[in-house]
């Protein structure tokens, strides 16, 4: 069954629900200004729309798959969704505003293959020194607010742990979610391509976070692969300045790469 971006699938004869949450977190605009509102953007308001006619009894699982957005927003999902019985599953991204819609849950499950991502609040401003004073104020309050939905779902950092990681942008891989209490559990991979999935996400996660003291052999790994492989580079490159420069050449390097045939597909991975 398709589903648009945000949407509510109702499952009465289970008592149950599934919200999805598969775009930004924006306010509910008017006028011309809705009418350029993409189709994905989801407020509090259409949420609480959406769920008046679910009954307080049903188990609502919510689906997160999001760049994050507007804080007010993202508050206010989470504080109508908080007091309801609700699960949270991170499909991809609980990004930003996203993070905390997805702390609302009781149960919080983050797939193997996704990631979950804090920071402070942030605002475009401008005016004099006095009123950006002001702002940075505002921006510290607004923040805490940010906080107080983290500490409410059970995360077992002190506060100048958690403000250490909100100051540093901190992206969280399902283990760490699960071990400073972001999240309550990992789901188990749905299928061998979930599995290979969660794999690559680890090792890209782990060559991210390796510490900066690892930088110069990192940096001499680097400078000896292209001593090993300089020619076979440097004749790729040639080869790639040739078809770019021939755009017949282009058209059936496409036709190559979609092809159905398994020997001319074997080898050839899209991310």
């Amino acid at each position: 069954m398709n589903t648009p971006y945000f949407s509510l699938v109702h499952r009465a004869e289970e008592h149950a629900a599934d919200v999805y949450i598969f775009g930004d977190i924006a306010q509910r605009r008017g006028g011309i200004s809705g009418l350029l509102q993409s189709e994905s953007d989801q407020s509090s308001y259409d949420l609480i729309n959406q769920l008046a006619g679910i009954p307080e009894d049903y188990a609502i699982t919510v689906h997160v798959n999001t760049n994050g957005g507007e804080l007010k927003e993202g508050l206010g999902i989470y504080n109508v969704l908080k007091d309801r019985n609700v699960t949270t599953i991170c499909e991809g991204f609980a990004a930003s505003a996203g993070s905390i819609i997805f702390c609302a849950g009781k149960t919080r499950i983050m797939k193997p293959a996704s990631l979950l991502f804090i920071h402070q609040a942030h605002m475009l401003t401008e005016g004099n020194s006095d009123e950006l004073k002001k702002a940075a104020e505002d921006l510290r309050i607004v923040t805490q607010s940010a906080t107080e939905a983290y500490k409410e779902a059970g995360v077992n950092l002190d506060a100048e742990q958690l403000d250490a990681m909100l100051k540093a942008e901190t992206w969280l891989t399902p283990e760490e979610a699960v071990k400073y209490g972001f999240a309550t559990s990992i789901g188990e991979p749905d299928d061998e391509e979930d599995a290979v999935m969660n794999d690559a996400m680890r090792s890209i996660m782990a060559a991210v976070k390796r510490p900066a003291q690892q930088e110069p052999e990192i940096l001499n790994t680097l400078s000896r692969i292209s001593d090993e492989y300089g020619e076979l580079l440097n004749a790729l490159k040639s080869a790639l300045n040739t078809i770019s420069s021939h755009p017949e050449l282009l058209v059936k390097m496409n036709m190559l790469l979609n092809t159905n045939e398994p020997e001319v597909k074997k080898g050839f991975f899209g991310f």
